[in-house]
């Protein structure tokens, strides 16, 4: 016991001394924020301890008044008074300075001269015009240095490689209070794309040559350098790539750009194991030939198997061959699919074989021309019966953002059209449409708005024949949440949900950020599934929290049902982004 009292005392002891001991201290006053940081960045005595040396602290103590001059004359302070005191104690130090920062130099003039062919380049002169606007403003040695940096990198960008600083002066009037700024470039001449060698060893040349930007004889551009690496990386056949301009052999204006690729492995394989909340725990196997031809075709077999949604599918890929607004969405693919569907309200079995003919607009549209023939035997809770599917039809989307994994600002939008025509090889004739539409907005205090809008419609000449998986059902993560996966729709006489013709989701979140990368949200989703006869609009609310990781976008959601649902709670979990 008296062994425990003493090493208790000690560590009391211990605790005291360190609260009391000595520390080394840099005070500053007269300045505050933006200022005084920037002067203690600048400071070395402030990267020094009690332990250092006098001699040291007494030097840098004396280097002090430079140090703090420099650091108050990037921010624009040039009549700065100083005074300051080291006292030096036997233990350690402390160094005080009281700053008068004067009035700020403000900028009176920014005269910029361009020579060489740039001078008529329109660019040149926006951007010139542009920084007008900042005369009369403080003055800041980084907005100075930002000048030069934007106009190096202008030149590069359109092909003034050669492009230098022939005169660079900041001139200050210390009494006046007023600076100017004097800039004059030397861009010499605009240089071409020479010829573009492509070195790889898989695809055929022309093949190739639709992943580059870049077209000889046009003027030399950064951007294009920059879109032909982010083609070729999408491309999904290059492990690595290497785009260097070959000024060795440049001549004249002519700039020959050699690009080197090394390929991906040809086989590709994984596995998964997650969980989908309206699917449950689920079960993932993925093959990929990335390139099983000079053509670039491609095949890829993806295998899910859930308690509730199950499919295996294959899917042969061939770039198409003409010169296309978009290689990396230019396909035309045939598949065969398998899938069985397990919920409350019915079970599901699908095989089907399909044909797309992909393409992607310059405005960036993207368009997909389809013909499945599918057989489906299904069960609902008062039939069950098999039925052959010729189905046609087609889906163009689109989708923007500021940041495709954490957007803040952007929108989706996506419609389909599909059909089918009662021959002896379709057991039904019906048209099918819907659309969806995403939109999120940042709002002007810092939170984020999202809406979501899904409509669908149909006509069918008998919608007993029409497999479940045509029908509109509504209610999961991505539908009304606070109601189970496709939950809701119209009902028969004996209570059973059969799906409907009519499809009506609404959905307002909104969220705030309370971290660099999480938030909170709250949301509100109405819909249903419905015939003219049988509207019944359903409501869930919620609350929910994101995560915005470095591998995606994570959402974890809480709603409860504002009407009559099969449970009271729902939790739904989702990753990836959302447009």
């Amino acid at each position: 016991m008296n062994s425990l009292i003493k090493k208790t005392l000690l560590l009391l002891i211990f605790h005291c001394c360190l609260l009391n001991a000595a520390r080394a201290e840099v005070i500053v006053n007269g300045v505050e924020d933006k200022v005084k940081k920037n002067v203690l960045l600048m400071l070395s005595l402030n990267k020094e301890t009690c332990e250092s040396p006098a001699w040291k602290i007494k030097r840098l103590f004396e280097q002090a008044d430079s140090e703090i001059d420099s650091s108050l004359r990037a921010l624009g302070y040039y009549n700065v008074s100083l005074n300051k005191v080291l006292t030096m104690k036997n233990d350690c130090w402390q160094a005080q300075f009281a700053v008068q920062l004067g009035q700020q130099v403000t900028i009176k003039t920014i005269a910029i001269t361009i020579r060489g062919e740039a001078k008529e380049d329109e660019a040149f002169l926006s951007l010139t015009k542009s920084l007008q606007a900042k005369v009369g403003s403080p003055l800041q040695h980084s907005f100075y240095e930002s000048i030069k940096t934007r106009f190096i990198a202008l030149a590069q960008e359109r092909g003034y490689l050669n492009a230098q600083w022939q005169e660079k002066k900041l001139l200050v009037n210390k009494q006046a209070n007023q600076a100017t700024i004097q800039l004059t470039l030397e861009s010499g001449i605009r240089q071409k794309f020479g010829e573009v060698a492509i070195e790889q060893t898989i695809l055929d040349p022309e093949i190739a040559n639709k992943y580059s930007s870049i077209i000889p004889g046009a003027f030399y551009s950064s951007d294009k350098l920059v879109q032909t690496y982010d083609m070729l990386s999408k491309s999904g056949y290059f492990e690595q790539i290497d785009i260097r301009p070959d000024f060795d052999r440049a001549r004249g204006r002519s700039v020959p750009i050699a690009i080197h690729l090394v390929p991906k492995d040809t086989h590709h394989y994984s596995l998964g194991l997650g969980y989908g909340t309206d699917v449950g725990l689920l079960f993932n196997a993925a093959y990929q030939n990335r390139h099983l031809n000079r053509e670039g075709d491609s095949l890829t077999a993806n295998l899910d198997i859930s308690f509730v949604l199950s499919t295996l599918e294959a899917e042969y890929l061939m770039p198409l061959s003409d010169d296309g607004d978009d290689p990396l969405n230019d396909f035309f693919t045939v598949g065969v699919g398998l899938k069985n569907e397990n919920t409350d309200n019915f079970v599901s079995k699908n095989a089907t074989i399909s044909s797309r003919l992909k393409y992607g607009f310059k405005n960036g549209w993207k368009q997909a021309l389809f013909a499945d023939f599918s057989y489906e035997s299904f069960t609902t809770q008062q039939q069950s019966r098999d039925s052959m599917m010729f189905i046609f039809g087609g889906n163009w989307n689109y989708s923007t953002a500021d940041n495709m994994a954490h957007p803040t600002n952007g929108y989706r939008l996506r419609f389909d059209l599909s059909g089918s025509y009662k021959t002896p090889i379709s057991d039904a004739s019906f048209i099918r449409a819907n659309m969806d539409a995403m939109w999120i907005k940042t709002l002007p205090w810092g939170d984020v708005f999202t809406g979501h809008l899904g409509l669908g419609g149909m006509t069918i000449d008998q919608f007993g024949k029409l497999p479940t998986t045509y029908r509109f059902y509504a209610g999961g993560i991505n539908s009304v949440r606070g109601y189970d996966y496709k939950e809701l729709g119209p009902r028969d006489a004996f209570g059973n949900v059969e799906g409907g013709k009519l499809l009506s989701v609404v959905s307002l979140e909104y969220e705030h950020p309370f971290l660099d990368e999480w938030a909170v949200a709250g949301f509100v989703d109405s819909g249903n599934a419905y015939n003219l006869d049988t509207i019944s609009i359903k409501t869930g609310i919620g609350l929910g929290v994101r995560w915005y990781s470095a591998i995606g976008p994570l959402r974890l959601d809480f709603a409860v049902p504002l009407n009559q649902a099969n449970s009271g709670f729902q939790i739904y979990f989702a990753a990836g982004a959302r447009l």
